[in-house]
C-alpha cells in the first residue's frame, strides 16, 4: 500500500528536507527525489517553485495563500493553504465562490423575484460560512487557475494523500476543486467512497476534439472565416516577446477583471513570464499592423485535456471586430487538430452552446469528517442546498 502523502514546503531551489514523514521536502526541477521520473513533475515544479519562493501574490495579485507541494504516489501536486482571506480570488476561497461571486452572478437572472430570493439565501449563507471557517482549507492540485486539470490518481494514492494531509492539517477542510463527470468520474467515485462530500460550484462546457463535429456548427464556420479574413496577424507562442507581457496582462484584465469579475485571478507580468518561458501556458496572440497585440489566449494542457485560463482582448474595439470569436476559434480548432478534449470553463454560456459546447456540473470534493460538528454541519448544509437548488437553477437557466 502507498505510504501516507508527504507534505513538502520550503523555498524554491532548496534541497529536500524533512517534513511530514521520511523524505518530505520540496523537490526542485534540478534535483532528484521521489516521483522525479513522473512526466508531469517537471512542469509542476517549474510552476510551483516561484510561488513558494516569492509568495503567490507576487504572481497573482488577489491571491493570498501559502503554496506547498505534496507527493501522491509518484506525482507532485501543488497545494494551497488558507485560514480566512475572505477577499481572495475564488481559486482558493470557497467564501468568494459561494458568496461574493454568487452575488455578482445575480445580474444574469432576469426575474427580480428570483434575484431577490437568491440574494436573501446568500445573505443568510454569508455569516454561516464565516462561522464555519469555510476558508480554513487546503486545496489539493490547485494551480490557482479558473479550472484545475488532473492526471489519473489511483485510489490507494488518494487514500494515502487524504491521511497525510489530515495528519499535517487537522483543523482544515481538504478540497479538490474543478471536478466533473466528464473528466474525473473515477476520481469523484473514489473520493466519495472515501467519505468526501461533493459541493456543486458552476456549470462548465466541453468540446470533444477527438470527434470534432462541433466544427461544422454555422457559428464556428463563420468564426474561422472571420479569422482568415482578419487583418490581424496570428502570433505563435515562440513569437511572443517579453515586451508583450505588460500588454498581455492589460488585455486579460480588460476582459476578465474589468468586464467580468474582480474575483478572477489577477496575473502579474512575472506570472506571464514564468508561464511563457517554461511553456506552462501555450500563448498565442493577434497582432495588428503596428505590432500591438489586440487579443491573446493562453492554454493549459494536462492528461489530454485543454483549458484556456488566459483570455484577453481590446474591449475598446467594436464588437463587430470579433476578437473573442477569433480567439475561441483558435482553441476550438486546436482541440480538433490535436484530438483533445477542450474544457472551456464557465461563462458566455449561450456563446458556447450554439458552437456545440456540452454542459456539465462542476463540483468541489471536500473532506470534513475530522472537523468539529458545527463546521461539518455547515458544509453538509451547503452541499445539500446547492445539489437540491443550485444545480436545478444552473441547468434551467443554462448558466
Amino acid at each position: 500500500m502507498t505510504q501516507p502523502a508527504e507534505s513538502m514546503q520550503g523555498q524554491a531551489g532548496q534541497t529536500p528536507r524533512n517534513g511530514v514523514g521520511a523524505g518530505a521536502g520540496v523537490y526542485p526541477s534540478n534535483e532528484t527525489g521521489p516521483g522525479k521520473n513522473h512526466p508531469a513533475n517537471a512542469v509542476t515544479a517549474a510552476y510551483t517553485e516561484p510561488l513558494i519562493g516569492k509568495g503567490a501574490d507576487a504572481y497573482i495579485r488577489n491571491v493570498r495563500t501559502k503554496v506547498e507541494l505534496v507527493r501522491a504516489g509518484e506525482q507532485l501536486l501543488p497545494v494551497t493553504v488558507n485560514e480566512t482571506e475572505y477577499d481572495n480570488s475564488y481559486v482558493c476561497s470557497p467564501y468568494s465562490t459561494y458568496v461574493s461571486y454568487a452575488l455578482e452572478e445575480l445580474v444574469l437572472f432576469k426575474s427580480e423575484l428570483l434575484k431577490g430570493a437568491l440574494r436573501g439565501v446568500i445573505g443568510i449563507l454569508s455569516p454561516l460560512l464565516k462561522i464555519a471557517r469555510i476558508n480554513r482549507n487546503v486545496h489539493v492540485n490547485n494551480w490557482l487557475l479558473s479550472t484545475n486539470l488532473y492526471e489519473e490518481l489511483p485510489k490507494e494514492d488518494t487514500r494515502a494523500l487524504t491521511a497525510g494531509l489530515l495528519e499535517r492539517f487537522p483543523s482544515h477542510a481538504v478540497i479538490f476543486r474543478s471536478l466533473n463527470e466528464v473528466t474525473n468520474p473515477q476520481l469523484m467515485k473514489d473520493l466519495t467512497g472515501l467519505g468526501w462530500i461533493l459541493v456543486p460550484s458552476r456549470q462548465v462546457y466541453f468540446f470533444e476534439g477527438r470527434e470534432p463535429d462541433y466544427l461544422h456548427k454555422p457559428n464556428n464556420v463563420w468564426d474561422r472565416k472571420l479569422l482568415r479574413r482578419s487583418p490581424l496577424r496570428l502570433v505563435e507562442h515562440e513569437e511572443i516577446e517579453p515586451s508583450d507581457y505588460p500588454r498581455i496582462v492589460e488585455l486579460y484584465e480588460d476582459l476578465y477583471i474589468r468586464k467580468y469579475s474582480r474575483l478572477n485571478p489577477r496575473f502579474t507580468e512575472a506570472y506571464i513570464a514564468n508561464c511563457h518561458l517554461h511553456g506552462l501556458l501555450r500563448i498565442r496572440g493577434l497582432r495588428d499592423s503596428s505590432g500591438v497585440l489586440q487579443g491573446v489566449i493562453g492554454c493549459f494542457d494536462k492528461a489530454g485535456v485543454i483549458t484556456a485560463p488566459l483570455v484577453g482582448y481590446n474591449t475598446a474595439l467594436p464588437q463587430k471586430e470579433g476578437l473573442y470569436r477569433m480567439l475561441m476559434s483558435l482553441v476550438l480548432t486546436r482541440a480538433a487538430e490535436e484530438g483533445k478534449l477542450l474544457h472551456l470553463s464557465s461563462g458566455a454560456a449561450h456563446f458556447k452552446r450554439i458552437r456545440g459546447g456540452r454542459p456539465a456540473i462542476e463540483y468541489s470534493a471536500v473532506y470534513i469528517r475530522h472537523l468539529p460538528l458545527r463546521r461539518r454541519a455547515v458544509w453538509l448544509g451547503l452541499s445539500h442546498l446547492l445539489n437540491g437548488v443550485g444545480v436545478p437553477v444552473m441547468r434551467k437557466y443554462r448558466l
